[in-house]
């Protein structure tokens, strides 16, 4: 067994340098909405990432929000362009985020509706 506490067991691995020939590989979304051969770079958010309870999704985009309008108008306008092209955003996740965004520029509407999920047995 490996003893994590005694460095005389680790082993090192020296780095070696790939093949001139190398293939470099692009993340590709599996979900089936993406067009064949349009790669995405992997999105970082909650939506994706997942292990996020259902209800801190408005408290999340909240954050997002007021931390996107801090941002130049040109590197928020690109940052949702991006955001709104990848697969696994669809059209209410846009609409919420873009209430968000609105709110925290000094809109005065209502937080944006988010669905609620309820589990089979508790249906």
């Amino acid at each position: 067994m490996l003893d994590h506490n005694n460095p005389d067991t680790w082993l090192e691995i020296p780095f070696q340098n790939p093949p001139a020939a190398s293939v470099r590989r692009v993340h590709q979304s599996a979900d089936s909405n993406a067009a064949p051969g349009m790669a995405y770079a992997p999105c970082r958010c909650w939506r994706c990432r997942g292990g996020v309870a259902l209800a801190d999704r408005a408290t999340l985009d909240r954050l997002l929000a007021k931390h996107l309008i801090t941002l130049s108008e040109s590197e928020r306008g690109q940052w949702m362009l991006f955001w709104a092209a990848h697969p696994r955003h669809d059209a209410d996740a846009l609409d919420q985020m873009n209430t968000w965004l609105r709110i925290a520029g000094g809109s005065k509407e209502p937080a944006p509706v988010y669905a609620l999920y309820v589990m089979p047995e508790e249906a």
